[in-house]
Parts: C-alpha cells; structure tokens; sequence
C-alpha cells in the first residue's frame, strides 16, 4: 500500500471513530504537496459531503500564520521592535513593564482568558475587562498560553498601521501568497464548515461562517487571537514559503533572518529529568513533550494547534510540513478524541518520510 493510502486510511478510522466529521490535509515538501479531504463537513441539520475546498475555522492558527507573521512584518519593515512596551501603542494597558515579547512568547503575567466570554455583550466590555486584568504571575516567570495577549497584538498592529487588521493581512500577507481564501468574515458561508452549536444570549445556533470563538465575535469576527478562516490549499502555501526561507514563487515574503527567528526557542520550563519540556519561540511552540507534531519531527519544528480541530506544524532540518484542518467542535466542544490523533498522524508521516519526499508517491 502506498503511504498517502494507508496514511488517508489512518485519518479515516480517527472520523469512523468520530474524532472528527471530516478532515481536509495537506502534506508539503519542497519536490511536491499532497492533499485531501475525507467525510463530512456538516452533520446537521442534514449531511453535507467534505471537499478540498471547505472553508474551515481556523481558531488559534490565526495568532500563529496572521498574527505573528503581520507582528514581524512590522519588525523587518522597522517600524516596531519586539522588546517595546505595550503601552506605547495602547496607554489604556495599565502594566507598563510588559513587552510586544512578552506577548508574543506568552509569558507576559497576564490570565490565559476572560472569565465568562459567553456574557459578554459588547466589544467595549471586553476591552474594559482587558484593561482592568490584574497579571497573574510575575512576568517572564511562566508560559501561559494567552488569548489575551493576541488580542492586544491584533490592536497593536492596528495602532501601527492605522488599518484594520484583517484588510493589512490581506494585502501584507495572503494576497503575496496567494491565499485568496484565506480570510477573517468569509463570505461564501455555505463553503464554510460548521462549528459548534451555541445556546446563549448572544447567539443561538449552529454557527457557520462565523468565529466560534466567543471573544473574537464580540470583536466583530477580526482579532490576533482567532478569526481566521482558510482552507488546506492555501495553507500549503504559507508552509512552502517558510520551507524555502521566507519565498514563495521567487518572490521574498520574509527575510531569512525572520524565518530563523521563528525556530527560535525564546522561553521554556524546565524540568530536572525531562529534555525540552515545554519550549515557545516567537508565537510557535517550538517541538518539545506532548507535541501535537508527534515524535519524529526534528527540534527544528514549529507547531500550533487550534480549539476548533486545527493544526499545522514545519520541520525545516527534514523539509516537511503539514496541516490538519477539521471542525472536531461540531455540534460540540465536549469531543477530545483528536489530541491524541494529532501526533499519530504526524509519527506515521515522519516514518514515511522517504516516500513523501519523492517526486512520484
């Protein structure tokens, strides 16, 4: 059997065990990608088949392919260095001493969410409860993985630019790169997998098209932590440009200095047996314990995962990358299974790596 069937036939037994309704993939190298989409997008209210083209809720991969990447598009434009103070660019964040970096690394004090997201009515009250958040550690003295501290990067990169958010994403980043499905408020709702179904005061419903995240909707559907939506063709090209240091297409999206920035491990906990317990470099977790990308991928890897069934993650020493694009929260959030077929399913490409890398599987 060839590795792309027995690995589609992997994938499949994870959605007939119903981690997932469907999935769509990419597997990227530098002699060629491969690509597919397995089930269901939609279970209700009636079944609707997967294809390659589903539109699905990208979730935190938002703060790592958008985010992150707008943030350091910043840095190589010299318009922002990461040690600056947050409240440079909003004087109504009130700790002074927490950096850009800080956020980015996720070691800034600051709570890892707002307590009763669900509640909250207005864009303003949520930026009210931001603003009056105590930090709830010493600075740089633990990772907590932070929505709070995307959010903060999506203002900052509006404060900078004088744009929204997601119209500099689409001309700074996915327009270059030709992700033109990539988006925040995607319009076709139809080709939009489902997410989660909501029964609160704020929305009642299964919601399609739009965030599932219950912040970044307040926002308006555009924020640094969440909002993105995209599809695993135009994923494969973010990938392909960080595999070829920073180009896509003959033409350079980042510097070579910021693609190795990425790799980068900049914080991580110790632990006096384990090796590389936990490490984070400049947005990415960097591949240490518990990795969504497995065990075979190199310490040169960078991976993210996202609350809606997403992730992705690039080894550049073995010139591999992947994304798993599913929406696991449909109709519900109470559905874990795929935590533990992330890794799976990256150990078995790793040991196959021979055969994805050649020309013709």
């Amino acid at each position: 059997m060839k590795a792309i069937e027995a690995f589609e036939k992997l994938l499949q037994e994870s959605i007939d065990d119903g981690a997932f309704p469907g999935a769509n993939y990419c597997i990227v190298t530098k002699k060629r990608s491969y690509f597919g989409s397995l089930g269901n997008r939609a279970l209700f209210p009636e079944i609707e088949k997967n294809n390659i083209d589903t539109v699905y809720d990208m979730a935190s991969l938002s703060k790592v392919v958008s985010t992150t990447s707008l943030i350091l598009k910043l840095v190589e434009a010299g318009r922002l260095r990461l040690h600056t103070a947050v409240q440079t660019f909003i004087p109504e964040f009130r700790h002074q001493e927490v950096t850009v970096w800080d956020l980015l690394t996720h070691s800034s004090g600051l709570p890892a969410d707002v307590s009763r997201a669900k509640e909250i009515a207005s864009k303003e009250e949520l930026m009210e409860k931001i603003f009056a958040m105590d930090l709830v550690y010493p600075r740089n003295s633990q990772i907590v993985y932070s929505d709070i501290g995307y959010i903060l990067l999506g203002k900052i990169i509006e404060k900078i630019t004088g744009v929204p958010l997601d119209r500099y994403a689409k001309e700074i980043l996915f327009t270059p790169l030709e992700m033109f499905d990539t988006t925040y408020n995607p319009g076709d709702k139809k080709r939009c997998a489902p997410t989660e179904e909501r029964k609160d005061r704020i929305v009642q419903g299964i919601l399609r098209g739009e965030v599932h995240d219950e912040k970044s909707y307040i926002l308006g559907g555009v924020a640094g932590h969440a909002g993105l939506f995209s599809t695993v063709t135009d994923v494969a090209h973010f990938i392909d440009m960080i595999l070829n240091k920073g180009v896509y297409k003959g033409r350079r999206i980042f510097s070579e200095a910021v693609i190795d920035l990425l790799f980068a491990p900049k914080v991580e906990i110790s632990h006096p047996l384990i090796k590389n317990y936990d490490r984070r470099g400049i947005g990415w977790i960097i591949q240490s314990c518990y990795s969504s990308a497995g065990d075979l991928v190199s310490e040169e890897t960078i991976l993210h995962t996202g609350f809606t069934g997403t992730n992705i993650w690039i080894d550049r020493r073995n010139e591999i990358g992947f994304c798993l694009l599913t929406n696991r929260v449909h109709p519900t959030r109470e559905n874990l299974k795929i935590i533990t077929v992330r890794p799976k399913l990256a150990n078995f490409i790793m040991a196959h790596l021979d055969e994805f890398k050649k020309e013709d599987l």
